[in-house]
This record gives C-alpha cells, structure tokens and sequence, in this order.
C-alpha cells in the first residue's frame, strides 16, 4: 500500500507549474516582441494611422527608431494635407449654401465657411514656421535630415473641427463672431509655433544656411499687400551648376502698422544676449505677430462686409460692427528697443484721424496750413539673392525640377544674402526712428 504525498512534494510540484507558466508568457512576450520588430514600415503605418496624432507624436514615436521614422512620415503627411483638407471643407460649406434657399441656414453656412478663414491663416504661419524643418529641400537636408512635427494634439483638433464644420456647421458660430473652438485652435497653433523655435529650431539653426528665407516664407502669409518687383531663376540647365542663384525683390505695404527699431546704450545690454540663433528667434516672433494682428483685422472687416451685404439682400439682422483693436507688442534685446503693432479701421479713424481732423481745423482758423493725412502705411522692401535650396517656399513649385527632387542636387557653394529695409511713416509722429535694415548674409554672421 503506497503513503499519500506530503506537503513538500506538493509545494514543489506547484513551484514547477508555476515555472513553467512563467516560461510559456516569456516565450510569448519574446515571440510578440520579434513579431513586432520583424513588421515592414508599410504595416506599422497602417496600424498607428488607427490612432489618434497625439498618441503617435507623445508615445510611438519614442519607442525606436523605427518607429519614429514611421510616426515622423505620418505626422509630416498630415500637416502637407492639412490646408488642402481645411479648403475643402471651405468649398463644400461653400457649395451648400449656393444651393440652400433658405436665408437664415445660407447665413450660416457662409459664416462657419468665412469664420474656418482664421483657422487657415493661422495653418499658413504654422507652415511657414515649421516647413523648412519638416519638409526640407529634397527631402532631407544634409546635416539634420528632417525634424518630425510632433504637434499632434493639433492635428487631431484640427480634425475634429473639420469633422463639426462638416456635420454641424452652427457650432462655429457665436453672435458676434467665430466660436471658441475656432479661437482655441488660433491659441494653440501660435503657441506651438513658439515652442518650436525655441525648443527644436534653436538646435540646428546656426547659421542662415539653415533657416534660409524664412522671414520671407512669414511675410508671404499677409492677405493682402504683397508685390513682386522682380524675379530671377535659374533655367534647368543652369540649376546644374554651383553657382546658380535666385533673385527677388519684394514689397509688402501694411496699411495702419508700425515696426521700429530703437538703439539704446551699450550699457543697458546685457552680455549674454548676443546669439545669433535668439537674435533671429526674436525677429521671426516680432514679424509673426505682426503678420497674425494684420490678417485677423483683415478677415474681421471682410466679414462684417460679407454678412452686412447679405443682412441687405435677405432681410437678416444687421451685424455688430467691429469695435476699435489695436495690437501692439515690444520688446529689448542685444541693446535694442522694438515696438511694433496694427490698428484695426476703427481705431485709426478714432485714435488718429479725428486727432488730425481737429488739429487741421484749429489750423484752419489760425490761417494755417494744415498738416497732410497722416499716414501708417508700413512699407517693407525686400532684396534676395541666394541658392535654389534656400528660395522662399512659395517658389518651391517653380523650382522644382527633375534633379531637386533628390537631396543631392542642393549646391555645394549655397550663398544667401537678404535684406530687409523697412519705412515706417508712423514711427515720425512718435519721435522714432522710421527706418530700419535687417540683413542677413553668408558671409558675416555671429557664430552661436
């Protein structure tokens, strides 16, 4: 007759199971691992583009290498598409309301449609600040590559608002104007925008090689206002050489602004404020703030004007006229003072013209001559001469020709001389400087 088992023989043949239950997970965890590594690009690219853009800019992207080259093609792809989507919508809200008969929902599609221009205006500065690092000349440049653009919570904030303009167009309007989502998105981008530059575009840019004409690229986001003066590009058969460069000159009239430029003295500077990398930080956010106060006054007396006209033709209430806006920013650096700013239609007619007005009439009476109109035209004149690599992202279309398409056709010599002059009548009335250069040249530039 066999004795039962003790108490020892059972604990061991439990530590056994459990040995090899632990053996098996590992093996399993070993397999999904190699599973996981062993996926082509194509198929991780199918699965991440199941997830949200946060998710794939905040976790997958630091998982590998691998990864973060995949992540890296999805992100850059949906900021490319991301105005062509929103103009598309613009389109379709668009084409609904051409063909609505009723004039309260006409009124509302033509509002949401106008109200998702200041969500495009602010995607045109986006690209402008980031494009040369996402999307760089060739598709990689030859010292960092590209840069991912890890704004993921904006792509998918974009989409949802897309997706509302799309199902429910209603939600983006408020009485007097775009809806906070709208609002918040314009928030977001700009603050985006400067954590780029300060954080991701401060590593790399050292020098304007890198950076090229993107002053330009900020410029060329004005509504209205821009003219150009000359053009020079190379033929596809001179592009072939080292030499080859692109000439322009530019002139970009900013009614009712102000950019001026004060010295002040050496000892009021501050030693450590000589990089050349902040130097030029600082000049992108001034001309960007400037640029997005002109366009966002701009889109607000275009749509009174639209929905005033249409208030006329169908009998809707009359639209609150806009209010008096001013926006003015300064700042001090490496022993300069800047002030700059943009004064909506309003305020210029309360804050100046009515003081001129008086002033002209007091003049009058004294058998005086009156003093000319005063005027805030901010006139900026631009001058380029750089290689084809460095052109402005608006000529990336006319300048691309079969050998641009691969990264090694960029010159082995790049040059790149810019010089921004800029006039500012509204500077004279205040005491100010009303002229200021900002040159940018291979040949002299601070080393950071």
């Amino acid at each position: 007759m066999q004795s039962p088992a003790g108490p020892a023989s059972k604990e061991c043949a439990a530590a056994k199971e459990t040995e090899e239950v632990e053996r098996e997970r590992d093996e399993e965890r070993a397999a999904s691992r190699c599973e996981w590594k062993s996926l082509p690009p194509e198929v991780l690219e199918m699965i991440f583009r199941m997830l949200p853009y946060k998710e794939i800019a905040a976790s997958l992207r630091l998982v590998s290498r691998k990864c973060a080259s995949v992540a890296t093609s999805i992100l850059n792809a949906a900021l490319l598409s991301s105005r062509p989507r929103l103009r598309s919508v613009q389109r379709r809200l668009e084409a609904r309301a051409l063909g609505c008969s009723d004039a309260l929902d006409r009124s509302t599609l033509a509002r949401a449609r106008n109200y998702l221009e200041y969500a495009d205006a602010q995607l045109g500065l986006l690209w402008s600040a980031v494009a040369r690092y996402t999307h760089p000349f060739g598709g990689r440049h030859p010292k960092y590559g590209r840069l991912c653009f890890y704004g993921g919570a904006l792509l998918d904030e974009l989409d949802s608002l897309l997706r509302v303009a799309v199902r429910c167009p209603a939600v983006l309007l408020e009485r007097d104007g775009p809806a906070g989502c709208i609002l918040d998105f314009a928030v977001r981008c700009k603050k985006f925008m400067n954590y780029f530059e300060k954080v991701s575009e401060k590593k790399i840019n050292k020098n304007s090689l890198i950076s090229g004409c993107k002053p330009i690229d900020i410029l060329d986001c004005l509504l209205e206002g821009r003219e150009l003066l000359e053009l020079r590009v190379p033929s596809p058969r001179d592009a072939e050489l080292p030499t080859a460069t692109v000439g322009m000159k530019l002139r970009y009239v900013m009614a009712r602004s102000w950019f001026t430029c004060l010295d002040l003295p050496e000892s009021e500077s501050r030693e450590d404020e000589k990089s050349w990398r902040d130097q030029q930080r600082f000049m992108y956010l001034r001309l960007r703030r400037l640029v997005s106060s002109f366009n966002e006054h701009r889109l607000e007396k275009r749509h009174y004007e639209m929905e005033m006209l249409m208030s006329v033709r169908h009998s809707l209430p009359i639209p609150k006229v806009p209010t008096c806006s001013t926006y003015t920013g300064y700042g001090e650096y490496a022993g300069k003072f800047y002030y700059y700013g943009h004064m909506n239609e309003s305020a210029f007619e309360g804050k100046v013209l009515d003081t001129w007005r008086r002033t002209s009439s007091r003049e009058r009476t004294r058998k005086k001559e009156p003093e000319d109109r005063p005027s805030y035209d901010l006139v900026i004149d631009v001058e380029l001469r750089c290689s084809p690599e460095l052109a402005p992202l608006s000529l990336r279309s006319m300048l691309k020709y079969d050998d641009f398409d691969h990264p090694t056709c960029a010159s082995s010599r790049p040059e790149f001389c810019l010089s921004l002059s800029i006039d500012c009548p509204a500077a004279f009335y205040n005491r100010l400087p009303n002229r200021y250069v900002w040159e940018l040249n291979t040949s002299h530039y601070q080393k950071p």
